[in-house]
């Protein structure tokens, strides 16, 4: 009983979490050292991104759609603006894990863990 008690609360609590879908970009390599909007200096290798409007620290599982690869991202920045159709800018240390360094961009999915 307990068991199917904790599946169904883990059922209920994934229920409620915000997806996301769209493409993202990764961030240019002339923005390492700049100042993010909630505070500290962009570093590629760290595991972060910008998203328009989620609070700063929200942590995202962001999925590439093509090829299954998978990476936890924290939210430190804004952007991206301009076309509707990306939703985040990543740093290069995500982009590589995701593997879309060389294509540029990548058709996404975004899981909001926390806020």
């Amino acid at each position: 009983m307990g068991l199917v008690l904790a599946l169904t609360v883990a059922s209920a609590a994934l229920a409620h979490h915000r997806v996301l879908r769209g493409r993202a970009y990764y961030y240019s390599s002339q923005y390492v050292g700049q100042t993010m909007a909630c505070g500290g200096r962009y570093q590629h290798d760290k595991m972060v991104a910008a998203h328009r409007t989620l609070p700063c620290g929200t942590r995202l599982r962001v999925k590439n759609v093509r090829n299954g690869r998978r990476v936890t991202v924290t939210v430190k920045d804004r952007g991206p603006f301009g076309d509707d159709d990306f939703i985040l800018d990543l740093s290069r240390g995500a982009a590589k894990k995701l593997r879309f360094v060389r294509a540029g961009t990548a058709r996404v999915r975004a899981v909001v863990l926390h806020n």
